[in-house]
């Protein structure tokens, strides 16, 4: 009886231990930014979206963007752009390439509308005096952190590899600079929920299909939020998140829209401009990240939807649909 009760407590502590170690090392991982979206799309559609996976706020004013132009390792003040701000534990700032000029063309195309509004920071201005933001399939980029004790900037993550131009883009396919599918050029990258940390150091190689899930170019529905492993930690209290809007695509729809959402749904609610409740059917699509439902909008005669997006946990988010 005693050696049951010594084999039992034995495995008891190594359950225990196994936990402890498990709640440490998601600890070790979440405590620095890191980019949870990378936006390289049409023109001069260009954002970052930069995850807070700590417990606490961040003060900006000592992170920095940094772009490594067509394969450069030698960083220059042009190329690199100050943050500024907080973000709030386990939320996210977006930043977007500052052309927001509609009468502008060529170099200083704006940035499309509905980027635009998904943006908590403009950078890049003035392309003659910066451009850390105008970056291509081809440039690394990076986000910089200032350190007190050694008066220096060091990377806190790189997205690429800094010293290396792939051709035309990164991909995923050895060598990953340009073999296979095209990741870094023209797409919308999202990070993988079970990244809990960024690359502090410039890899031997870049893979970007380990970290990366590949999205459509001009894919911004996504921006504003980002689901992480990091949420799991122990000392972290787990709300259901509650999302004023999310985006549809296409907008306005014909046949069929798809939207993107944080949690799987549980339920969707449609509303005419009267009021009136309309059956709406869809389809569940799994991704690493998120949710994607592809909505079946053709029988809706033309006219203005109001959706509300229903998880079981009560989280909620809404869009409007145009037909």
């Amino acid at each position: 009886m005693f050696f049951c009760d010594f084999c039992n407590m034995k495995k008891i502590i190594g359950i225990f231990c196994v936990a402890m170690l498990s709640a440490f090392q998601v600890k070790a991982q979440c405590n620095e930014l890191f980019i949870s979206e990378y936006v390289e799309g049409s023109r001069n559609n260009k954002a970052l979206e930069i995850y807070n996976p700590t417990a606490g706020a961040i003060d900006l004013s000592k992170y920095r963007v940094t772009r490594w132009q067509n394969g450069s390792a030698a960083w220059t003040a042009q190329m690199s752009d100050l943050l500024s701000g907080s973000i709030q534990p386990k939320d996210v700032i977006v930043v977007v390439l500052d052309r927001r000029d509609t009468t502008q063309t060529g170099q200083d195309t704006p940035v499309v509308l509905p980027l635009r509004l998904k943006a908590d920071l403009f950078l890049s201005k003035d392309y003659n005096t910066s451009y850390s933001m105008s970056f291509n399939g081809d440039d690394a980029m990076s986000i910089d952190k200032y350190n007190d004790a050694t008066a220096k900037w060091v990377p806190v993550d790189i997205f690429g590899k800094i010293g290396e131009r792939p051709s035309p883009a990164w991909s995923d396919k050895p060598p990953y600079t340009g073999t296979g599918t095209w990741y870094s050029m023209d797409k919308t990258l999202i990070r993988k929920d079970s990244v809990m940390a960024g690359v502090a150091k410039n890899p031997l190689e870049f893979n970007p299909k380990l970290e990366w899930v590949i999205n459509p170019r001009d894919m911004f529905d996504s921006l504003g939020f980002h689901r992480c492993l990091c949420t799991q930690g122990p000392s972290v209290s787990v709300k259901a998140p509650v999302i004023s809007q999310v985006a549809i695509y296409p907008n306005p729809a014909v046949s069929m829209a798809t939207v993107f959402l944080p949690f799987e749904m549980e339920q969707l609610v449609c509303l005419n401009a009267a009021g009136q409740l309309v059956k709406v059917k869809f389809n569940h699509f799994g991704m690493d990240d998120m949710s994607q439902y592809s909505l079946d909008v053709a029988h809706l005669p033309a006219g203005v939807y109001t959706l509300e997006f229903i998880a079981q946990n009560g989280a909620k988010a809404t869009a409007r649909l145009v037909k």
